[in-house]
């Protein structure tokens, strides 16, 4: 059966992260003989972990400016409803055009910032002390689904609160293109261009719920930014952390006796393997393991 198949080789693929990450934790002992024989194993090793976390510095940079942008964006336009008493249907009256210029910047910071996370999302889902931000980000769920639901909530300037509305890139989308009616301006038609008809991305924001989302996205783009440049990459990183265009990754055990290759079927199958800690997702990998200390001693699953 397909699902035993999977099972199985999620199983195994725990399992070498596990043995990789058990062994890359030994050569403490006094006995450093191993390490001293395999240098330009180690100096590539630290060259490659090296490289992730450059590139996903680079990406939290950017996120974190893109979304300072969106906030920035975000506070303009509450002022803007504010100026009005959050009257919207008043404020359209008055200031289409200036609604309309400040939505349609919404979707553009919105454009600019998603594939800023996009492309880094292979190395933060993939790294423990990171995956919490995926979560947060870009793969929480909301209230409805607790399982999987983001870990917060938002609190916005009047008062109300939405208990776990689902992750920022979901709520930033979904408030820029209309798409959502509880982050929408109630009792106001979204005709931006005063046609008389309300087309596809035409959207009055709840300014009140929109600069909240807004300020919490930049508030998480920040802390991850700060947790990757806490980050310390090691091997068993190596195994988890994808970054775009790379199908395949493998770590060497610090004593040189064991190597692991993990590479992404194109099935697209997810694996979910469920712990008593929680449930581990990932793409479907075929797993190789070497012991390089026989003359040939391998098992791929």
């Amino acid at each position: 059966m397909r699902s035993t198949a999977l099972a199985r080789r999620a199983g195994l693929a725990a399992a070498a992260c596990s043995v990789a990450l058990a062994f890359a934790a030994c050569g403490d002992d006094g006995d450093s003989s191993s390490d001293a024989s395999k240098p330009d194993a180690a100096a590539a090793q630290g060259a490659d972990l090296s490289a992730i976390k450059d590139y996903l510095l680079e990406h939290t940079e950017r996120l974190v400016a893109d979304s300072a942008a969106s906030r920035e964006n975000a506070e303009a336009y509450y002022a803007l409803a504010k100026s009005a008493d959050f009257d919207y249907a008043a404020l359209l009256d008055d200031k289409r055009d200036e609604v309309r210029r400040l939505v349609r910047q919404a979707q553009r910071d919105f454009a600019k910032a998603n594939p800023a996370y996009e492309e880094m999302e292979g190395v933060v889902a993939g790294v423990p002390s990171l995956a919490d931000y995926d979560v947060i980000i870009d793969a929480g769920s909301d209230a409805s689904d607790p399982e999987n639901a983001v870990p917060f909530d938002i609190e916005t300037p009047a008062g109300r609160t939405f208990k776990q509305p689902g992750n920022f890139n979901f709520l930033i989308e979904t408030t820029a293109y209309g798409t959502e009616p509880r982050f929408q301006a109630k009792g106001v038609e979204p005709d931006l261009d005063g046609d008389g008809e309300v087309e596809f991305g035409e959207s009055v924001p709840d300014a009140d719920f929109y600069v909240a989302a807004a300020r919490g996205f930049e508030k998480y783009a920040k802390e991850l930014d700060a947790s990757a440049r806490d980050w310390e990459p090691n091997p068993g990183d190596a195994l988890t952390a994808l970054v775009p265009g790379r199908r395949e990754v493998s770590v060497t055990t610090s004593d040189g006796s064991m190597a692991v290759r993990l590479t992404v079927l194109d099935s697209g199958n997810e694996v979910a393997i469920r712990t008593p800690h929680g449930v581990f997702r990932g793409p479907d990998h075929l797993v190789h393991i070497v012991d390089l200390t026989a003359e040939r001693a391998e098992l791929t699953a």
